[in-house]
């Protein structure tokens, strides 16, 4: 699995990294949480690093991050998904499973989604959806 990086970009709350492989590792930082502006601003930057290309999102939340409902809704619709293959969210603690769980059942994102506690099988399934 190659994962040299390609590209990365340090935002006050969301750290971008995106591998030569299509994985987009979107790590939200530590004690904050992730409003729509911040992500208008990922998006932005994402745009002018697309060159027409879609990605396989990697989602990390490190301790006491959150994203607002707001964020959630906005994730899970059409407009939100011009860049995006499948996302895969990678969940360490309880408060995480539970938003996770509650974000795929009640806004129902419209690319696959999975939820995993390992990184590494993460990153296989979101390779296997490239291929499909």
């Amino acid at each position: 699995m190659d994962s040299s990086v390609e590209i990365e970009k340090d935002f006050e709350k969301i750290r971008m990294t995106l591998y030569e492989n299509g994985i987009m590792n979107v790590l939200f930082k530590e004690n904050f949480t992730v409003g729509l502006q911040d992500v208008e601003e990922v998006v932005n930057w994402v745009s002018q690093i697309a060159n027409g290309r879609k990605f396989l999102n990697l989602m990390e939340g490190e301790n006491n991050s959150e994203v607002d409902a707001e964020v959630r809704s906005f994730a899970a619709s059409k407009n939100q998904n011009k860049f995006t293959i499948a996302d895969a969210m990678v969940v360490n603690n309880i408060s995480h499973k539970l938003l996770t769980n509650f974000y795929m059942r009640f806004n129902k994102p419209v690319k696959p989604t999975r939820l995993f506690t390992d990184k590494d099988k993460a990153m296989q399934w979101l390779l296997s959806q490239k291929e499909s």
